[in-house]
């Protein structure tokens, strides 16, 4: 069973720099291959190119206006040349400004402009807001907004024109070009837009390389660059993981002396996907390889040093009344002005990928003891922890303290200060940012358990032993840090983990405005990507990353959109649970958090029928999870009864019919939730796995389905799945594939049953106090294309589902001998 949360890395959707798959690189290897170019492939590759050009040149004779991309470059640098000689700055100017074109900006950004209005004909309308295009290096981006959370993401390569003359002043008549120029007036008479010469990011690029790296030497030959032996008069040196980790060999050492920007393997391939050669600085790697490279913005990290770093982070500001780290003040007594019942503490962030920018801002007003008054004001770019615009200045009088931070709050986001603070209303303006609307209350990355209390708070604790220890887990800081690590979700300066309900309805509304958006909207092409690009913008800004990017498919949504929102909702229940232990343990802090979960927890003996019965089910349905090539098997360690009293009792669900043991994945940060508040519906439909039946609880009879959810990493093999008991009732639907809405299904009810591509050998069932247990082998079904791996299992009310057993498990590789230390 799923309890609607994101997947573990191995059944992530692959994209290397999102935010949710930083734990991957965290983790894993890079995988080692790529093998020496053959020069015979090499031939092939040329002569394929060579055939392409040919094809062009044939297809231009035919057309008559159509050349050879390799022609149509060499005229376009001619007609530069020319237009930049004899028309004046102005002349372009004026010359965009009657075609209807973009005329502002510096007179470097206007030659480009002008010249490829001449040549190609006037640029049309972007096709997806409506905006002005405008060419930028060597591609054609959008200047309109497309909403106001967003700026427009358009770009292109080969961009609409308009099919009319271009209008040429007077003054163009008596220039030395007036010719050249009227050749290129008639849409007829231009050139098509070829832009198949700019797809070759590494063109005239000396590249060389260190380590083993998945991006071979044809790849990069392919893309127009070569690959050099040595560092010597190369443009890049571009270096494996493994070297990297290895601290890099002398050809790393030799570009290091000679100033040659050293990069990570990702700057190949991000270049070969967008077409064009990205920033090395952006990529460099060599700066933290160096003495006194630090503050290295986390967005220009390798991911898994990103992870490192941040999983160590202290948090900045822990909640409303939490005084910034950075101001030392707290060390005094500060505290968060609180003035006529509003605390004068806000938090803002702003991802806008059009206009490329991803920014927070932090504003406080804080009083010491003395009596002294502070304005605190911190602004820059999400994950650039060295860089941010930062002042800490006194302030004498508090009223007039106040209105500059209420004209601050205005300049930030546009909007007043007190109607937000007091009746939370605001309304987002372009280009402004957007409060992150903490909550009054302790962020667990700070009030948790530290790695140093752990030890002491189970010791003292009146609990038994190893319930002490189940809570120890659930209340420290790591299982949240290592939960919103793995999102990207984890920037110190933001406190996500203690945000107002609002806040979260607001992150709802937004998710399900979208899945409602994607069901009946019928734009297709660059407006539908728009649709994409702005609900993605929308959604890093209210939780916000160092790493935004922009969902591509219903994947993306379900594992790092729903999920993830989930999941930081499920955090700020633990938050409010588990409040400040940060103080002194002999208080046993651990079985007063028990007493406020509000459900009994009762360790299962090993010889008792419950407890085999448990060990049975789970080896019979497990399957290993693989992590790249290694199999992970699973162990049990414990075994937990529960009664949660959120639910309804064993005894009220053993009254209902068609009842089901069945497993529950979940992350060990939802588990406080679902122990305090039981399980929830999940939060939207999405014709993926775990959300394809709509607002539904989501079970499996396989273990091994919930165990993908169950396992995060291979340094934290310890995890916990869940079995509770469904009753489906008496209809019981079953489905071989998403339904096309399931507003039917949440509507009547009822239970439903996807069959998966594997089901569980019904010969080896077997009832347990009046419950059917789907135990057994797990065997090929007869549903070969069932988008499901595993049989799923999807209740609509929470009244008919009860958590009965927790079970901690280790993963633990498989078939891997280990040295034995000698005696």
């Amino acid at each position: 069973m799923k309890v609607h949360e994101t997947r573990s890395h191995s059944y992530s959707s692959g994209n290397e720099e999102k935010v949710a798959t930083r734990k991957q690189k965290a983790e894993a290897k890079a995988s080692e291959g790529g093998s020496e170019h053959s020069p015979k492939k090499a031939k092939t590759e040329t002569d394929e190119r060579a055939k392409d050009a040919k094809k062009d040149k044939t297809k231009g004779e035919e057309n008559g206006n159509e050349k050879s991309t390799e022609e149509i470059k060499a005229e376009f640098e001619k007609f530069c040349k020319a237009t930049s000689e004899y028309l004046s700055f102005q002349q372009m100017r004026e010359i965009l400004e009657a075609n209807g074109q973009d005329a502002s900006g510096s007179d470097d950004a206007v030659v480009p402009r002008c010249q490829d209005v001449l040549f190609y004909g006037p640029l049309d309308d972007c096709p997806a807001c409506g905006g002005a295009l405008r060419i930028s290096d060597k591609t054609f981006t959008c200047s309109g907004v497309y909403t106001e959370w967003s700026s427009c993401t358009y770009n292109t390569k080969d961009p609409p024109r308009r099919n009319e003359p271009t209008k040429l002043p007077d003054f163009v008549n008596d220039s030395h070009v007036a010719e050249l120029l009227k050749k290129h007036h008639d849409p007829e008479s231009r050139p098509r837009t070829t832009a198949s010469f700019l797809e070759r990011p590494f063109k005239g690029m000396m590249i060389s390389l260190a380590g083993r790296l998945t991006r071979t030497h044809s790849k990069i030959e392919k893309a127009g660059g070569k690959v050099a032996n040595s560092v010597m008069g190369a443009t890049c040196l571009v270096v494996s993981p493994a070297e990297r980790e290895r601290g890099g060999s002398s050809k790393l050492t030799e570009a290091m002396e000679r100033g040659i920007p050293v990069v990570r393997e990702a700057w190949l391939s991000d270049s070969i996907e967008e077409g064009d050669p990205r920033p090395l600085e952006a990529y460099d790697i060599a700066s933290d390889l160096a003495v006194g490279g630090k503050n290295i913005p986390l967005y220009q990290q390798d991911p898994s040093e990103e992870a490192l770093e941040t999983i160590t982070s202290e948090l900045k500001i822990y909640g409303k009344r939490g005084v910034h780290k950075d101001t030392k003040l707290q060390d005094s007594g500060g505290q968060i002005l609180e003035n006529d019942g509003i605390l004068y503490n806000c938090a803002f962030a702003l991802s806008d990928k059009g206009a490329g920018l991803n920014e927070f801002c932090i504003m406080q007003l804080i009083t010491v003891p003395e009596g002294q008054l502070y304005m605190y004001y911190k602004k820059g770019r999400i994950g650039d922890l060295g860089g941010a615009d930062e002042k800490l200045e006194e302030r004498d009088d508090v009223d007039g303290a106040i209105q500059e931070f209420a004209k601050q709050f205005e300049g930030v986001t546009g909007n007043k200060f007190e109607p937000w603070e007091r009746e939370k209303k605001i309304q987002k303006k372009s280009l402004k940012l957007f409060p992150i609307d903490m909550d009054d209350g302790v962020e667990v990355r700070h009030g948790g358990l530290g790695l140093r209390q752990l030890g002491a708070a189970a010791l003292h604790s009146k609990l038994e032993p190893k319930v002490a220890k189940f809570m120890k887990v659930l209340c420290s800081q790591q299982v949240y840090r290592y939960a919103m690590m793995e999102m990207g979700l984890d920037f110190p300066d933001l406190p996500v983990g203690m945000v107002t309900d609002i806040h979260l309805k607001r992150c709802e509304d937004t998710l399900l405005e979208f899945e409602q958006m994607l069901r009946t909207s019928k734009e297709t092409g660059p407006r539908r990507d728009a649709l994409w690009a702005d609900f993605s913008q929308r959604m890093f800004t209210l939780l916000p990353s160092t790493r935004p990017y922009v969902f591509r498919d219903f994947t993306d949504i379900a594992d790092h959109g729903a999920a993830a929102l989930e999941t930081i909702r499920d955090i700020n229940v633990a938050s409010r649970l588990i409040g400040d232990m940060s103080g002194d343990t002999l208080d046993d802090p651990l079985f007063d958090r028990y007493k406020k979960l509000g459900c009994s927890i009762s360790p299962v003996e090993k010889d008792t029928d419950d407890y085999k019965m448990v060990v049975n089910y789970l080896e019979k349905t497990y399957e290993p999870t693989k992590v790249g090539e290694i199999s992970y098997g699973v162990s049990v360690e414990d075994i937990f009864e529960v009664e949660v009293s959120a639910g309804p009792s064993f005894d009220e669900i053993k009254k209902l019919p068609n009842k089901v043991l069945l497993w529950c994945g979940t992350r060990s940060s939802n588990l406080l939730r679902h122990l305090q508040k039981s399980f929830l519906p999940s939060l939207c439909f999405l014709p993926v796995p775990g959300y394809m039946f709509g607002r539904a609880i989501v079970c499996s009879d396989a273990a091994a389905e919930a165990a993908r959810y169950g396992f995060t990493a291979v340094d934290r093999p310890e995890g916990f799945l869940v079995l509770a008991v469904a009753s489906l009732g008496e209809d019981v639907t079953e489905l071989t594939g998403a339904p096309e809405d399931a507003a039917e299904l949440e509507e009547k009810k009822c239970g439903v049953i996807g069959l998966g591509r594997k089901k569980t050998d019904e010969s080896e069932h077997f009832m347990w106090n009046d419950v059917k247990v789907p135990c057994g082998k797990l065997v090929p079904s007869e549903h070969k294309d069932s988008p499901l791996e595993y049989n799923e299992y999807a209740v609509y009310d929470p009244e008919q589902v009860s958590i009965k057993f927790l079970v901690a498990v280790k993963f633990e590789e498989k078939d891997v001998e280990y040295d034995t230390a000698s005696p």
